[in-house]
């Protein structure tokens, strides 16, 4: 009988075992998939930035379907970069209405109110859904005037269905860009704030807007 090789059988090994680590490494690594539409708004480098702020963004071409009322209160800002850091307050209350969601186009309609003011905000120009199972995420971008100057805003909604409403509903907002603002009265582009949902994460069904 000859010899074992053992030089050979080690190799043979190594070789086995970086395989296998090759094989794991590409199933954890699997390319994340939105909607077109989402991405062409929200860009990978957008993406990893906002996640970094702690946003929650889930990827996926086949998002539950949300259409209803909830109301996220408290609304707590988790994040704030800007210059006036608001992180640790409480803002208003808000009212969403998703309707109209449409999972061809990954279109959805979406309506936010706050309370207790009652003032209905302006719609978004964009609104776009993505998602899987019961987890999604909605991408908007708002133009708008504040005091005089012209912002772009992008919003991330994301958060879990359930019976009871969207567990751990959050709102992000990114300023993508604004006008001119010799004052700053507005906060400057890139600023990143998150808020979430109370009432132990949960935004709760409600049954009027």
């Amino acid at each position: 009988m000859k010899p074992l090789n053992t030089s050979y059988f080690c190799i043979l090994i190594l070789s086995a075992v970086t395989s296998l680590l090759a094989c794991s490494k590409s199933d954890d690594e699997k390319p994340e998939m939105f909607p077109e539409p989402f991405s062409a708004l929200a860009p990978q480098s957008l993406i990893d930035s906002l996640r970094s702020a702690g946003t929650m963004i889930y990827d996926g071409n086949t998002p539950p379907v949300i259409n209803g009322i909830y109301l996220m209160s408290p609304d707590s800002c988790t994040y704030d970069n800007s210059p006036g850091n608001s992180r640790g307050q409480l803002y208003t209350d808000y009212k969403f209405r998703f309707s109209e969601q449409d999972n061809n186009a990954f279109t959805i309609k979406l309506e936010q109110k706050a309370i207790p003011a009652n003032t209905v905000n302006p719609l978004p120009v964009k609104t776009y859904i993505s998602g899987s199972g019961n987890n999604f995420s909605i991408i908007t971008l708002r133009t708008k005037s504040l005091s005089g100057v012209d912002v772009e805003n992008i919003n991330i909604f994301s958060g879990t269905l359930t019976t009871g409403g969207i567990r751990n509903l959050q709102n992000t907002l990114y300023i993508r860009s604004k006008g001119n603002d010799p004052n700053n009265t507005v906060a400057p582009a890139g600023t990143i704030r998150v808020f979430i949902t109370g009432r132990a994460g949960l935004a709760v069904t409600q049954t009027g807007f």
